[in-house]
C-alpha cells in the first residue's frame, strides 16, 4: 500500500498513460506542426518576393539599355512616317536636337515605373506556373512551358497595364515646354478626356493580351527549352549554364517572339496613342482641329476601335509593309532586351540563393537521373 502523502509516479512501460501526460504531448505535437506550416508558408513568402524583385530588376536594366530604340520605334509606329535606317537616325537627331541627348529616355522613368512590376510578375508567375504545370514525375512538356509562359504574361499585362499605355502616351510626345509638361502628363493619364476612368487607363487591352498570349508563350518556351538543351550539353543546372548559352537563347527567343505577333503590337500602339502623334498628316490634321476649338488631349474621333479594324485601316493606308513597320528595329531590340533579362534574371536567382523544389526535374531534364531532394538547396532551373 502507498501512504497517503507519497506522489504517485507514472510508468513509462505502462500502457495506462496518465491523460495529463497525453495532453501534454498532443499539445507539443501540434505545437511542432503549426511551427513547421507557418516557417514554410514564411519561406514560400521570402521565395516569391525574391522572384518578384529579380525579376523586377532584370526587365528594369534591359529596358533601360534600349530605351533610345524603343521610343524611337514608338514614333514610327504610331505615324504615316516611312521606316528605313535613315530615317531611323535622322528622328534619333531630331530627338536629340529638340530635347537633349536624355531626351531619347523620355518617358524611360514611366517605363520603369512598368516595367519592375511587369518583369517581376511575370518571371515570378512563370515559375509558380511552371511548377503547377509539371508531371508526376517532375517533368514539364513544351506545352507546359508554352502555357506557363503564355499564363504569366497575361496575369502581369493585367496587372500593369496602365502603366505602358502611360509611357506610350509620353514618348509620342514632342512638345515638353515649361508650359505644357504638366498638361501633358494628365492628358496621357486621362486620355484627353479630363477625368480619370478605368476604361480609358484600359484602352488597347484587348490587342495587348491577344499578342501576350503567344508573345510570352514563344518567348518562355523558346528560351527554357534551349537553356535546357545547354545545360543537358554541359552536364550543369540551367542556371549554372555558360554566359554564351544564356545570352544565345535568350536573343533567339526575343528574336522567334518579335517576329511572330508584330501586327499586333502595332495595333496596341495605334490605339494607346491616337490623338496623341504630333507627326504625320493625320497628328497635323488634329493639330488644327485641337488649335481651332482651343482644347488639349484628344479631341478627334477615335478611329482605332477595334483590332480588326485597327488592322485593316493599316493596310489600306499603309500596304502590308505598314503592318511590320518598325519590325527590323525590333530585330535588334527584342534579342537585346531578352538576352539581358532572361540572363539577368538567372545570376540574380543564383544571388538571391533563391529557394524552390525545381532541382527534382532539373535532374531528369540534364541527366536522366534521379535528383536528390532539393529542400534545403538553390533552385536550379
Amino acid at each position: 500500500m502507498v501512504a497517503s502523502g507519497t506522489p504517485v509516479q507514472a510508468d513509462p512501460h505502462n500502457s495506462a498513460t496518465l491523460p495529463e501526460e497525453v495532453h501534454n504531448r498532443d499539445q507539443a505535437h501540434h505545437g511542432v506542426t503549426l511551427s513547421r506550416k507557418g516557417s514554410t508558408n514564411r519561406d514560400a513568402a521570402v521565395d516569391i518576393t525574391k522572384r518578384l524583385i529579380a525579376g523586377g530588376i532584370a526587365g528594369a536594366v534591359a529596358k533601360t539599355v534600349i530605351a533610345p530604340l524603343d521610343r524611337t520605334k514608338i514614333i514610327f509606329q504610331t505615324s504615316e512616317k516611312k521606316f528605313s535606317a535613315r530615317n531611323v537616325v535622322h528622328e534619333i537627331m531630331v530627338i536629340v536636337n529638340k530635347e537633349g541627348f536624355t531626351g531619347l529616355w523620355r518617358g524611360n522613368m514611366a517605363t520603369v515605373l512598368r516595367v519592375f512590376p511587369y518583369a517581376g510578375i511575370q518571371f515570378a508567375a512563370f515559375d509558380v506556373y511552371k511548377r503547377a504545370l509539371k508531371g508526376g514525375d517532375g517533368s514539364l512538356s513544351s506545352l507546359g512551358r508554352l502555357l506557363a509562359g503564355s499564363a504569366a504574361g497575361a496575369t502581369a499585362v493585367s496587372i500593369t497595364y496602365p502603366l505602358d499605355l502611360l509611357r506610350a502616351r509620353l514618348a509620342v510626345r514632342r512638345s515638353w515646354d515649361k508650359q505644357s509638361s504638366s498638361l501633358a502628363w494628365w492628358d496621357a493619364v486621362t486620355g484627353g478626356t479630363g477625368k480619370i476612368s478605368i476604361k480609358e487607363l484600359y484602352r488597347g487591352l484587348n490587342p495587348t493580351l491577344l499578342g501576350i498570349l503567344p508573345y510570352a508563350g514563344i518567348a518562355f518556351l523558346t528560351r527554357d527549352s534551349l537553356n535546357s538543351v545547354a545545360a543537358k550539353h554541359y552536364h550543369t543546372s540551367t542556371l549554372q549554364t555558360p554566359l554564351v548559352a544564356k545570352m544565345a537563347s535568350g536573343a533567339v527567343a526575343g528574336l522567334v517572339a518579335q517576329s511572330t505577333t508584330y501586327p499586333l503590337d502595332l495595333v496596341r500602339r495605334r490605339m494607346q496613342t491616337e490623338g496623341f502623334v504630333e507627326t504625320g498628316k493625320l497628328a497635323k490634321e488634329a493639330a488644327e482641329m485641337k488649335e481651332k476649338m482651343g482644347v488639349t488631349g484628344r479631341s478627334t474621333k477615335l478611329v482605332y476601335t477595334s483590332i480588326w479594324g485597327t488592322l485593316n485601316l493599316i493596310y489600306e493606308r499603309e500596304g502590308v509593309k505598314g503592318l511590320f513597320k518598325g519590325l527590323s528595329m525590333n530585330w535588334i531590340k527584342g534579342p537585346v532586351a531578352f538576352m539581358i533579362s532572361f540572363t539577368a534574371f538567372d545570376y540574380l536567382k543564383l544571388y538571391f540563393n533563391i529557394q524552390g523544389q525545381e532541382r527534382q526535374s532539373e535532374g531528369r531534364l540534364t541527366t536522366g537521373a534521379p535528383a536528390h531532394s532539393a529542400q534545403h538547396s538553390p533552385v536550379q532551373t
